[in-house]
């Protein structure tokens, strides 16, 4: 009879430490996919603002100095990679929110002076910012406007990956004009480099 009791009170110590574990297994996968949802739906966000911000801003506005003071945002220029179909305004500083909405200066002199100038996008892993300078090879054209429309070309000539915490990408040599663009590699934590310089 003792037997029978004891081995009862362990089929229902059994049954409620399963029944515990598979509550809490169901609580965490809801935390997980209240998280994953709330991600996804950032940067859709994200990616609605900066769709709309290159659709209005970069076709329409840039190319007229005055509409740049109107627009309260920090636009020093425009990159353009016909390759990449890539076109967005370029702003004077970097920020969180400024990266969901164009390119920004990393580091370096102004617009198409001579120096690294040091150009950061995001990597989204699709056509947006610098998804896909990846792609980008010796020769390719990447065109820089300032304010006043007047552009200059530069030609791809390398492409690398650094970590990230390697700021020599960021060096200066103030006898050319060059371009380094920056984007995570969002499968191992690096940077992607492409480095250009200016066609003369």
């Amino acid at each position: 009879m003792n037997q029978i009791l004891y081995y009862k009170k362990n089929i229902y110590k059994k049954y409620f430490f399963f029944l515990f574990v598979f509550f809490i297994s169901i609580l965490l996968i809801l935390i997980f996919l209240y998280y994953c949802f709330k991600n996804l739906n950032s940067n859709k966000k994200a990616i609605a603002s900066s769709e709309y911000l290159a659709d209005t801003v970069n076709l329409q506005v840039l190319y007229n100095y005055n509409n740049f003071e109107n627009l309260n945002l920090p636009i020093i220029g425009k990159i353009e990679i016909k390759k990449l179909d890539i076109s967005y305004p370029i702003f004077s500083t970097t920020s969180d929110e400024l990266l969901k909405s164009g390119i920004c200066k990393l580091y370096g002199p102004s617009i198409n002076s001579k120096g690294n100038l040091c150009l950061a996008g995001h990597n989204y892993n699709n056509n947006l910012f610098f998804s896909r300078i990846n792609n980008l090879l010796n020769g390719d054209i990447i065109k820089i406007y300032d304010t006043s429309n007047i552009s200059i070309e530069y030609a791809v000539y390398d492409k690398f990956e650094v970590s990230n915490n390697d700021t020599s990408v960021l060096n200066q040599n103030l006898y050319i004009r060059e371009l380094t663009l920056i984007t995570c590699n969002n499968s191992n934590k690096n940077r992607i480099i492409v480095k250009a310089k200016e066609i003369e």
